[in-house]
């Protein structure tokens, strides 16, 4: 007579079950593009995109990607680039990290290495060093806060060079 028996050790099954947060999808080369009322409104161009399905669901951009805003006529209105984002899918707030640049279609362009676009707000925003450049002035500040087009904006902390035109009467 045989007797074999089993028994299950708790330290071997909690090392074999990871609590690592792994994405539930990853994509390579994205193109994902957002309309209202069949109006194009948003392209985003990703290399890569990890999605996540914890307690705060959430996308995660890697190794560069672009988001292309347009205007109601199709155009486009600004561009922003950028190494690394995560976006917040219950709140739609997407914080946008290293290498950070929004380009507007009049050509001012903003750098920083961290900006937040709030699309419930419609605003873009962050408290980081920007520096701004126009066609006229490069200027420096600490704050900053944009609707997407980059066409009305804030800075805070200002400082830079500044070109004024003068006044004749």
């Amino acid at each position: 007579m045989f007797f074999y028996s089993c028994s299950n050790d708790p330290q071997l099954i909690t090392e074999f079950i990871t609590k690592e947060d792994l994405p539930i999808e990853q994509m390579e080369n994205v193109e994902i593009l957002h309309t209202e009322k069949g109006v194009l409104q948003i392209k985003i161009i990703a290399n890569n995109i990890n999605r996540f399905k914890n307690t705060k669901p959430k996308l995660v951009f890697s190794d560069g990607f672009q988001v292309i805003f347009y205007n109601d006529s199709g155009l486009v209105s600004s561009l922003l680039k950028a190494v690394n984002a995560e976006v917040n899918e219950d709140n739609n707030v997407m914080i946008v990290s290293d290498d950070v640049i929004l380009t507007s279609s009049e050509g001012k362009k903003i750098e920083t290495e961290e900006l937040i676009w709030d699309k419930n707000r419609n605003k873009i925003y962050t408290n980081r060093k920007v520096v701004i450049t126009t066609k006229k002035e490069v200027i420096e500040g600490e704050g900053f806060e944009s609707n997407p087009d980059f066409s009305q904006y804030l800075i805070s902390q200002i400082h830079g060079t500044f070109t004024f035109e003068p006044v004749t009467n």
